[in-house]
Formats: C-alpha cells, sequence, structure tokens
C-alpha cells in the first residue's frame, strides 16, 4: 500500500510540475500594431485624406526608411487590410514583386507590407480582413425620426477636423511622424469615440439604429481578430500588422485582453 501510494503521489506531482512549466513556458507572440492612413483615393472611408502623392521620390525614400526600421523586428509575419477571400491573388501579386517583376501600386498594403515583407524574405503577406457593411441607412432614418440629426452633425464635424489635424501632419512631417502621431493612445481614443459618443446614442431606447450600426463595425473588427488569430502559429515570435487606424483601438483592445499575445506600442518601434 506504501508503495502504490507513493507512485500515485510522484506521478500526481510530475503531473502538476509539467502541466505548470508548461504553461508558464509557452511565449507569447508580439504584435506591432500600426495604424495608417490609406494612401489612395478614393477609398471606401466616409472620411479620409485627399492629398499627396505616394509614389514621389521623397515619400518612397520615406517608405524605404519605414521599412527598414520595421524590419529590425525580424517578424515572421506581416498582415495587411485586404480580405481574407483574395489571399491567392495577394500571393500571386506578391510572388511577382519579389521577383521584380510587380511595381507597387499606391496603396499602404503594399507600399508598407510588401516592401517590409520582401525586406524580412517573407513568403507570404497574410490578408485577413473581413468586410462587414454598416446600416448606416437606417441609422440615418432614424435620426431624422427622433431630431438626432445634430449627432450626424457633430459627427460629421468632429471627424473633419481629426482628418485636417492628420492632413495637416501628413503635409509637414514624414511618414513615420504621422505614423507615430496617428498611433498615440489619446489619437486612438479619439477615433473610436466618433463611434461611442454620437453614433451610438442613435434610436437609444426604440430601435438602436446607431447601437445596431456600431455593433456592425465592432463586429468587422472581431472578425478580423478571428483571422489574426488563427493565422498565428506557436512559432511566430513576432507579428506585424498594418491597418487602417480606425480599427487599431478595438483590434489593440481584443488582442491585449488574449494572454497568447503581447501587444507592441507603435513609439517603441518607431523613435
Amino acid at each position: 500500500m506504501t508503495f502504490i501510494k507513493t507512485i500515485s503521489t510522484f506521478l500526481i506531482t510530475f503531473f502538476i510540475a509539467t502541466t505548470t512549466f508548461g504553461q508558464a513556458s509557452k511565449p507569447k507572440t508580439k504584435i506591432l500594431l500600426i495604424g495608417t492612413i490609406h494612401f489612395e483615393t478614393p477609398h471606401t472611408d466616409q472620411y479620409e485624406l485627399k492629398v499627396d502623392d505616394f509614389l514621389s521620390a521623397k515619400r518612397q525614400s520615406e517608405l524605404e526608411d519605414l521599412t527598414n526600421v520595421l524590419a529590425k523586428t525580424k517578424a515572421t509575419k506581416v498582415m495587411i487590410e485586404r480580405p481574407i477571400k483574395d489571399q491567392r491573388s495577394s500571393d500571386s501579386l506578391y510572388t511577382l514583386y519579389v521577383k521584380d517583376q510587380y511595381k507597387l501600386p499606391v496603396s499602404e498594403r503594399e507600399q508598407i507590407g510588401f516592401r517590409l515583407a520582401k525586406k524580412i524574405k517573407l513568403k507570404q503577406v497574410n490578408c485577413i480582413d473581413k468586410f462587414y457593411g454598416m446600416r448606416d441607412s437606417l441609422m440615418v432614418a432614424t435620426a431624422k425620426e427622433n431630431n438626432e440629426l445634430y449627432l450626424l452633425k457633430d459627427l460629421g464635424t468632429t471627424a473633419k477636423g481629426l482628418i485636417s489635424d492628420y492632413d495637416d501632419q501628413l503635409k509637414k512631417g514624414t511618414i513615420t511622424e504621422v505614423l507615430k502621431h496617428i498611433n498615440k493612445p489619446e489619437e486612438l481614443k479619439r477615433n473610436l469615440s466618433i463611434y461611442l459618443k454620437f453614433m451610438a446614442k442613435i434610436g437609444a431606447g426604440k430601435n438602436f439604429a446607431g447601437a445596431e450600426s456600431v455593433s456592425d463595425w465592432y463586429l468587422r473588427n472581431l472578425a478580423i481578430y478571428a483571422n489574426i488569430v488563427t493565422q498565428v502559429d506557436p512559432s511566430d515570435k513576432y507579428v506585424v500588422l498594418i491597418f487602417g487606424q480606425g480599427h487599431i483601438p478595438i483590434l489593440k483592445h481584443l488582442l491585449q485582453n488574449n494572454d497568447d499575445f503581447e501587444v507592441v506600442e507603435v513609439s517603441s518601434v518607431l523613435k
């Protein structure tokens, strides 16, 4: 009996020790979330910058500087704002680019994403976007019915102010400086507040059209998050994600609450 008890105790202790060791030793994947402006216009956003030539020699030099810094992360994956369903076509374009047979168009996906991936010799650039339309027409109709058009007016004023600020930043600064600015915590909060401060109020207590429209935005970002976490392998030590700035506050919140990841602040990389 003593021998059996000793063996049982040993097995239980071994199980607890190995389980604890496995949990403690599991490395987190570092993920750098870079919120960016959209280089090409027109885009799908209602409020967006409509100036600048990112193919100019000046901007191309800045993009080289930016991606040289990002390449130092030695990321094992680069993720971009392109629909997951377009992965195969994106792979074809990237393969051509690596062979110097494809000229990068005016898009932050290629200008930053492809350029960076080539420098760190990745075989693929991961497409992780999933588009969900927002029920804006119902929200506008509800605002008219409930005398809440002032909320949409205030939203527009705030959004245009934000875009004007970013436009000024772009005119006087480099691309790296702009990215550093728009990824500050207060700027990410400023973008997200447009949805929460104005839109969510419309139709509250009745049909909740505003809240439903905001939920569509959250749904899209939850789908993107799901694509991120399912495409990251246990062996991935570092991932760089390049997405429109408006997505970053939600993605950052979701990833910060997943203990498989360590969110890296942009300010610690772009100095």
